[in-house]
């Protein structure tokens, strides 16, 4: 604007607004210009966001103001006829499942200024790696949110992509258009899901006492069956010195528990071999006999100054993953290794009530107080078969060494929802499975599950032993019921 050129402004107000064919105002901006020197330029990009418009004649304004109007200008544009869509498959599942139903979920809207007459849609599935058509459906053509169900996908696994095109057409402008509306990609996936752990699983050799009363020799086996009946792991319980050796020999346990036996071992040099090969022990009781296997492996014990009852104390330092406070009674020692670590302590003086070590590479805990006697003090066994749980996972070793005993874990789950499952199991020639969970059906060298696999894994072990010179790693075979059948889903070596 010429009038403005010889004048500086500080600051001017631009003021744009868009106005239809009769007048009204339909958007407005205002925007602040400072320092406009003389001579100076300004080229400014404003952009308008506006819903669709009819079409016709359409005036865009400027204005340039101080306190009043100081230039102005004002230029035309013609809304043309438009036919426009817009297409969503938003809701539809980034994944399906063999044999599983499966919803696409489409919507679609309007975005120009001329009705639609008439219409069709057209989806398409394509196979991502080839390119072929996989699925195909012609639909009239809605302004809405709309589903389609494919009650059994049977496609073959792999990535997938979904494609929504439209063809439509204003009958009164004879206007005609094709549009791609939206584009998905999703995977077909086995319906079960099988993980392998390769850890070491707990295989828990339990060893009671039998000198105590007979309601404690009671309350000590209701202790141990429902601390590991809980976990659904492998152990066995055995009231015998003799029994103990026999069984541990066997080489199907890797963590033993010495529960408040008064009973020698005839030899104790084999046990404290396993502890250094990385096998656990928890040792439990103040009896005399159990005192002397605790000191084989470098445990000292003093008598406490309260002998009848005191409480035991965890806390985040004890690394037992226990808190608060636990009552104990009967017999009770105070346990002394240099280089141990406490995990409980005593109520009153904070000294260490439990103790726990390395031996080579194994652990060995010292619970050196009754378990037993508590529980029937207290009448909550569960509370002790938490404590004796928590102890055997804190030594329970990491890897296996044993050579001819393998233990396996597998995580089974259905992204997709419930499904009937079947797995099979199959160990080398000449290995033997020993145990199975979750009701496993052992047949010769095969464990076989059935169950329903969801969305939360279960977790089925087995325990098999191997035979000498043979292959270690058992075939998983995997089936799902699709339509009343089970098939196969492929193997997991």
């Amino acid at each position: 604007a010429a009038n403005l050129s010889a004048t500086f402004y500080k600051s001017l107000n631009l003021t744009t607004e868009l106005v239809d064919p009769a007048g009204t105002a339909l958007s407005s901006e205002a925007l602040v210009l400072t320092e406009f020197a003389p001579g100076s330029e300004k080229k400014i990009d404003r952009g308008l966001t506006i819903a669709p418009l009819p079409q016709g004649v359409y005036r865009l304004r400027a204005q340039l103001a101080q306190t009043t109007p100081l230039a102005a200008v004002s230029s035309d544009i013609s809304i043309l006829p438009t036919l426009k869509l817009q297409g969503s498959f938003e809701g539809t599942p980034k994944a399906a499942a063999l044999c599983r139903p499966f919803t696409l979920r489409y919507s679609i809207k309007n975005t120009g200024n001329l009705p639609v007459s008439a219409g069709a849609l057209k989806l398409e599935i394509r196979s991502s790696d080839t390119g072929q058509l996989i699925y195909a459906r012609q639909l009239p053509l809605t302004l809405d949110a709309k589903s389609i169900l494919i009650e059994k996908m049977e496609f073959p696994k792999g990535t997938y992509s979904i494609t929504l095109k439209a063809s439509a057409m204003n009958q009164s402008h004879q206007i005609t258009r094709d549009f791609m509306l939206a584009e998905q990609s999703f995977v077909v996936t086995a319906p079960i899901s099988v993980k392998k752990d390769g850890g070491a699983i707990p295989r828990i050799l339990v060893w009671l006492g039998k000198d105590s009363s007979a309601a404690q020799q009671a309350v000590a086996g209701e202790i141990a069956r429902r601390a590991f009946d809980e976990e659904s792991v492998y152990f066995t319980i055995v009231d015998k010195a003799e029994d103990f050796t026999n069984q541990a020999m066997s080489g199907l346990f890797n963590t033993y528990v010495l529960f408040e036996t008064n009973e020698s071992l005839e030899r104790a040099d084999w046990l404290r071999d396993r502890v250094s090969r990385g096998q656990g022990l928890v040792i439990i009781g103040a009896e005399d006999r159990t005192r002397v296997i605790a000191e084989d492996f470098g445990f000292t014990f003093s008598e406490p100054p309260v002998l009848s009852g005191a409480m035991l104390l965890f806390t985040e330092d004890t690394g037992m993953g226990l808190s608060g406070a636990m009552p104990i009674s009967g017999r009770m020692l105070v346990p002394r290794k240099k280089g141990a670590k406490p995990t409980a302590l005593f109520g009153d003086d904070k000294k260490p009530a439990a103790l726990i070590d390395t031996t080579g590479n194994g652990r060995v805990l010292v619970m050196p107080f009754s378990l037993s006697r508590s529980a029937v003090d207290t009448g909550a066994p569960s509370l002790y078969s938490l404590l004796l749980r928590t102890a055997v996972r804190s030594v329970a070793p990491e890897t296996d060494e044993q050579a001819t005993v393998s233990a396996q874990e597998l995580s089974v789950s259905a992204d997709a929802g419930p499904v009937k499952a079947r797995i099979v199991v199959t160990v080398p020639v000449g290995a033997r499975i020993v145990w199975a969970n979750a009701a496993g059906a052992i047949r010769n060298n095969a464990v076989t599950y059935e169950l329903t696999a969801d969305q939360a894994a279960q977790k089925l072990l087995f325990l098999y032993q191997l035979q000498a010179g043979g292959g270690k790693q058992p075939v998983v075979e995997l089936f799902y019921e699709c339509g009343g059948n089970f098939m196969g889903q492929g193997k997991i070596e």
